[in-house]
């Protein structure tokens, strides 16, 4: 009998241990796997970069009592490009920002595009006029009187051709009013 109880007692002296060493090894094991993990993730994902060539934000600035700026960022990403509104060619792909006839409020000046355009010769125009293209980040501004204390909404929409995918985008917009707070913003809608 004391035979068998002494084979117990080893048994579980034996399996403590083993146990312990197994225990230790395991969060060895598991933080290397995470490590491995993460340093897997980042090059299979790599850096977190824009889809699109492109970002678009929109703001409104109350200068006076019925006086705002509408202010249009335009962030490029990719070496992507467009034509600048300014461009003295007159092709569908310039920058362009139209609003929908209302009575609610008018444009008081041109679109002013910040910092002023770069002008490029392109080697793919025959008729030697050259296209002025925008490569880099870009504010424009619109001034807008208010002419009603009503609310109101209009829409409208900035168009222009982004390069090199040269597609021509359409991003409809809106201006809104609510209780004396202008908006200006993208129309989800």
């Amino acid at each position: 009998m004391k035979n068998v109880i002494l084979f117990f007692c080893t048994l579980v002296v034996l399996s403590c241990k083993i146990d312990s060493s197994k225990t230790e090894s395991t969060s060895d094991t598991v933080v290397s796997q995470n490590l491995k993990t993460e340093t897997n993730k980042l090059l299979q994902y790599g850096p977190n970069l824009p889809t699109e060539p492109y970002e678009i934000k929109l703001d409104a600035h109350q200068k006076s009592t019925h006086i705002y700026d509408l202010q249009i960022q335009m962030l490029l990403y990719n070496n992507a490009y467009y034509a600048s509104s300014n461009s003295k060619k007159n092709f569908k792909g310039k920058f362009s920002f139209f609003i929908n006839d209302n009575t609610f409020f008018t444009l008081k000046s041109n679109l002013i595009e910040t910092p002023l355009l770069v002008t490029e010769n392109d080697s793919e125009v025959s008729d030697n006029q050259s296209p002025d293209w925008i490569r880099e980040n870009t504010f424009y501004k619109q001034q807008l009187e208010i002419k009603t204390s009503e609310d109101f909404m209009v829409t409208g929409y900035i168009q222009f051709t982004i390069e090199p995918r040269c597609t021509l985008e359409k991003i409809p917009i809106v201006i809104k009013s609510k209780k004396g707070n202008v908006k200006f913003e993208i129309d989800r809608c």
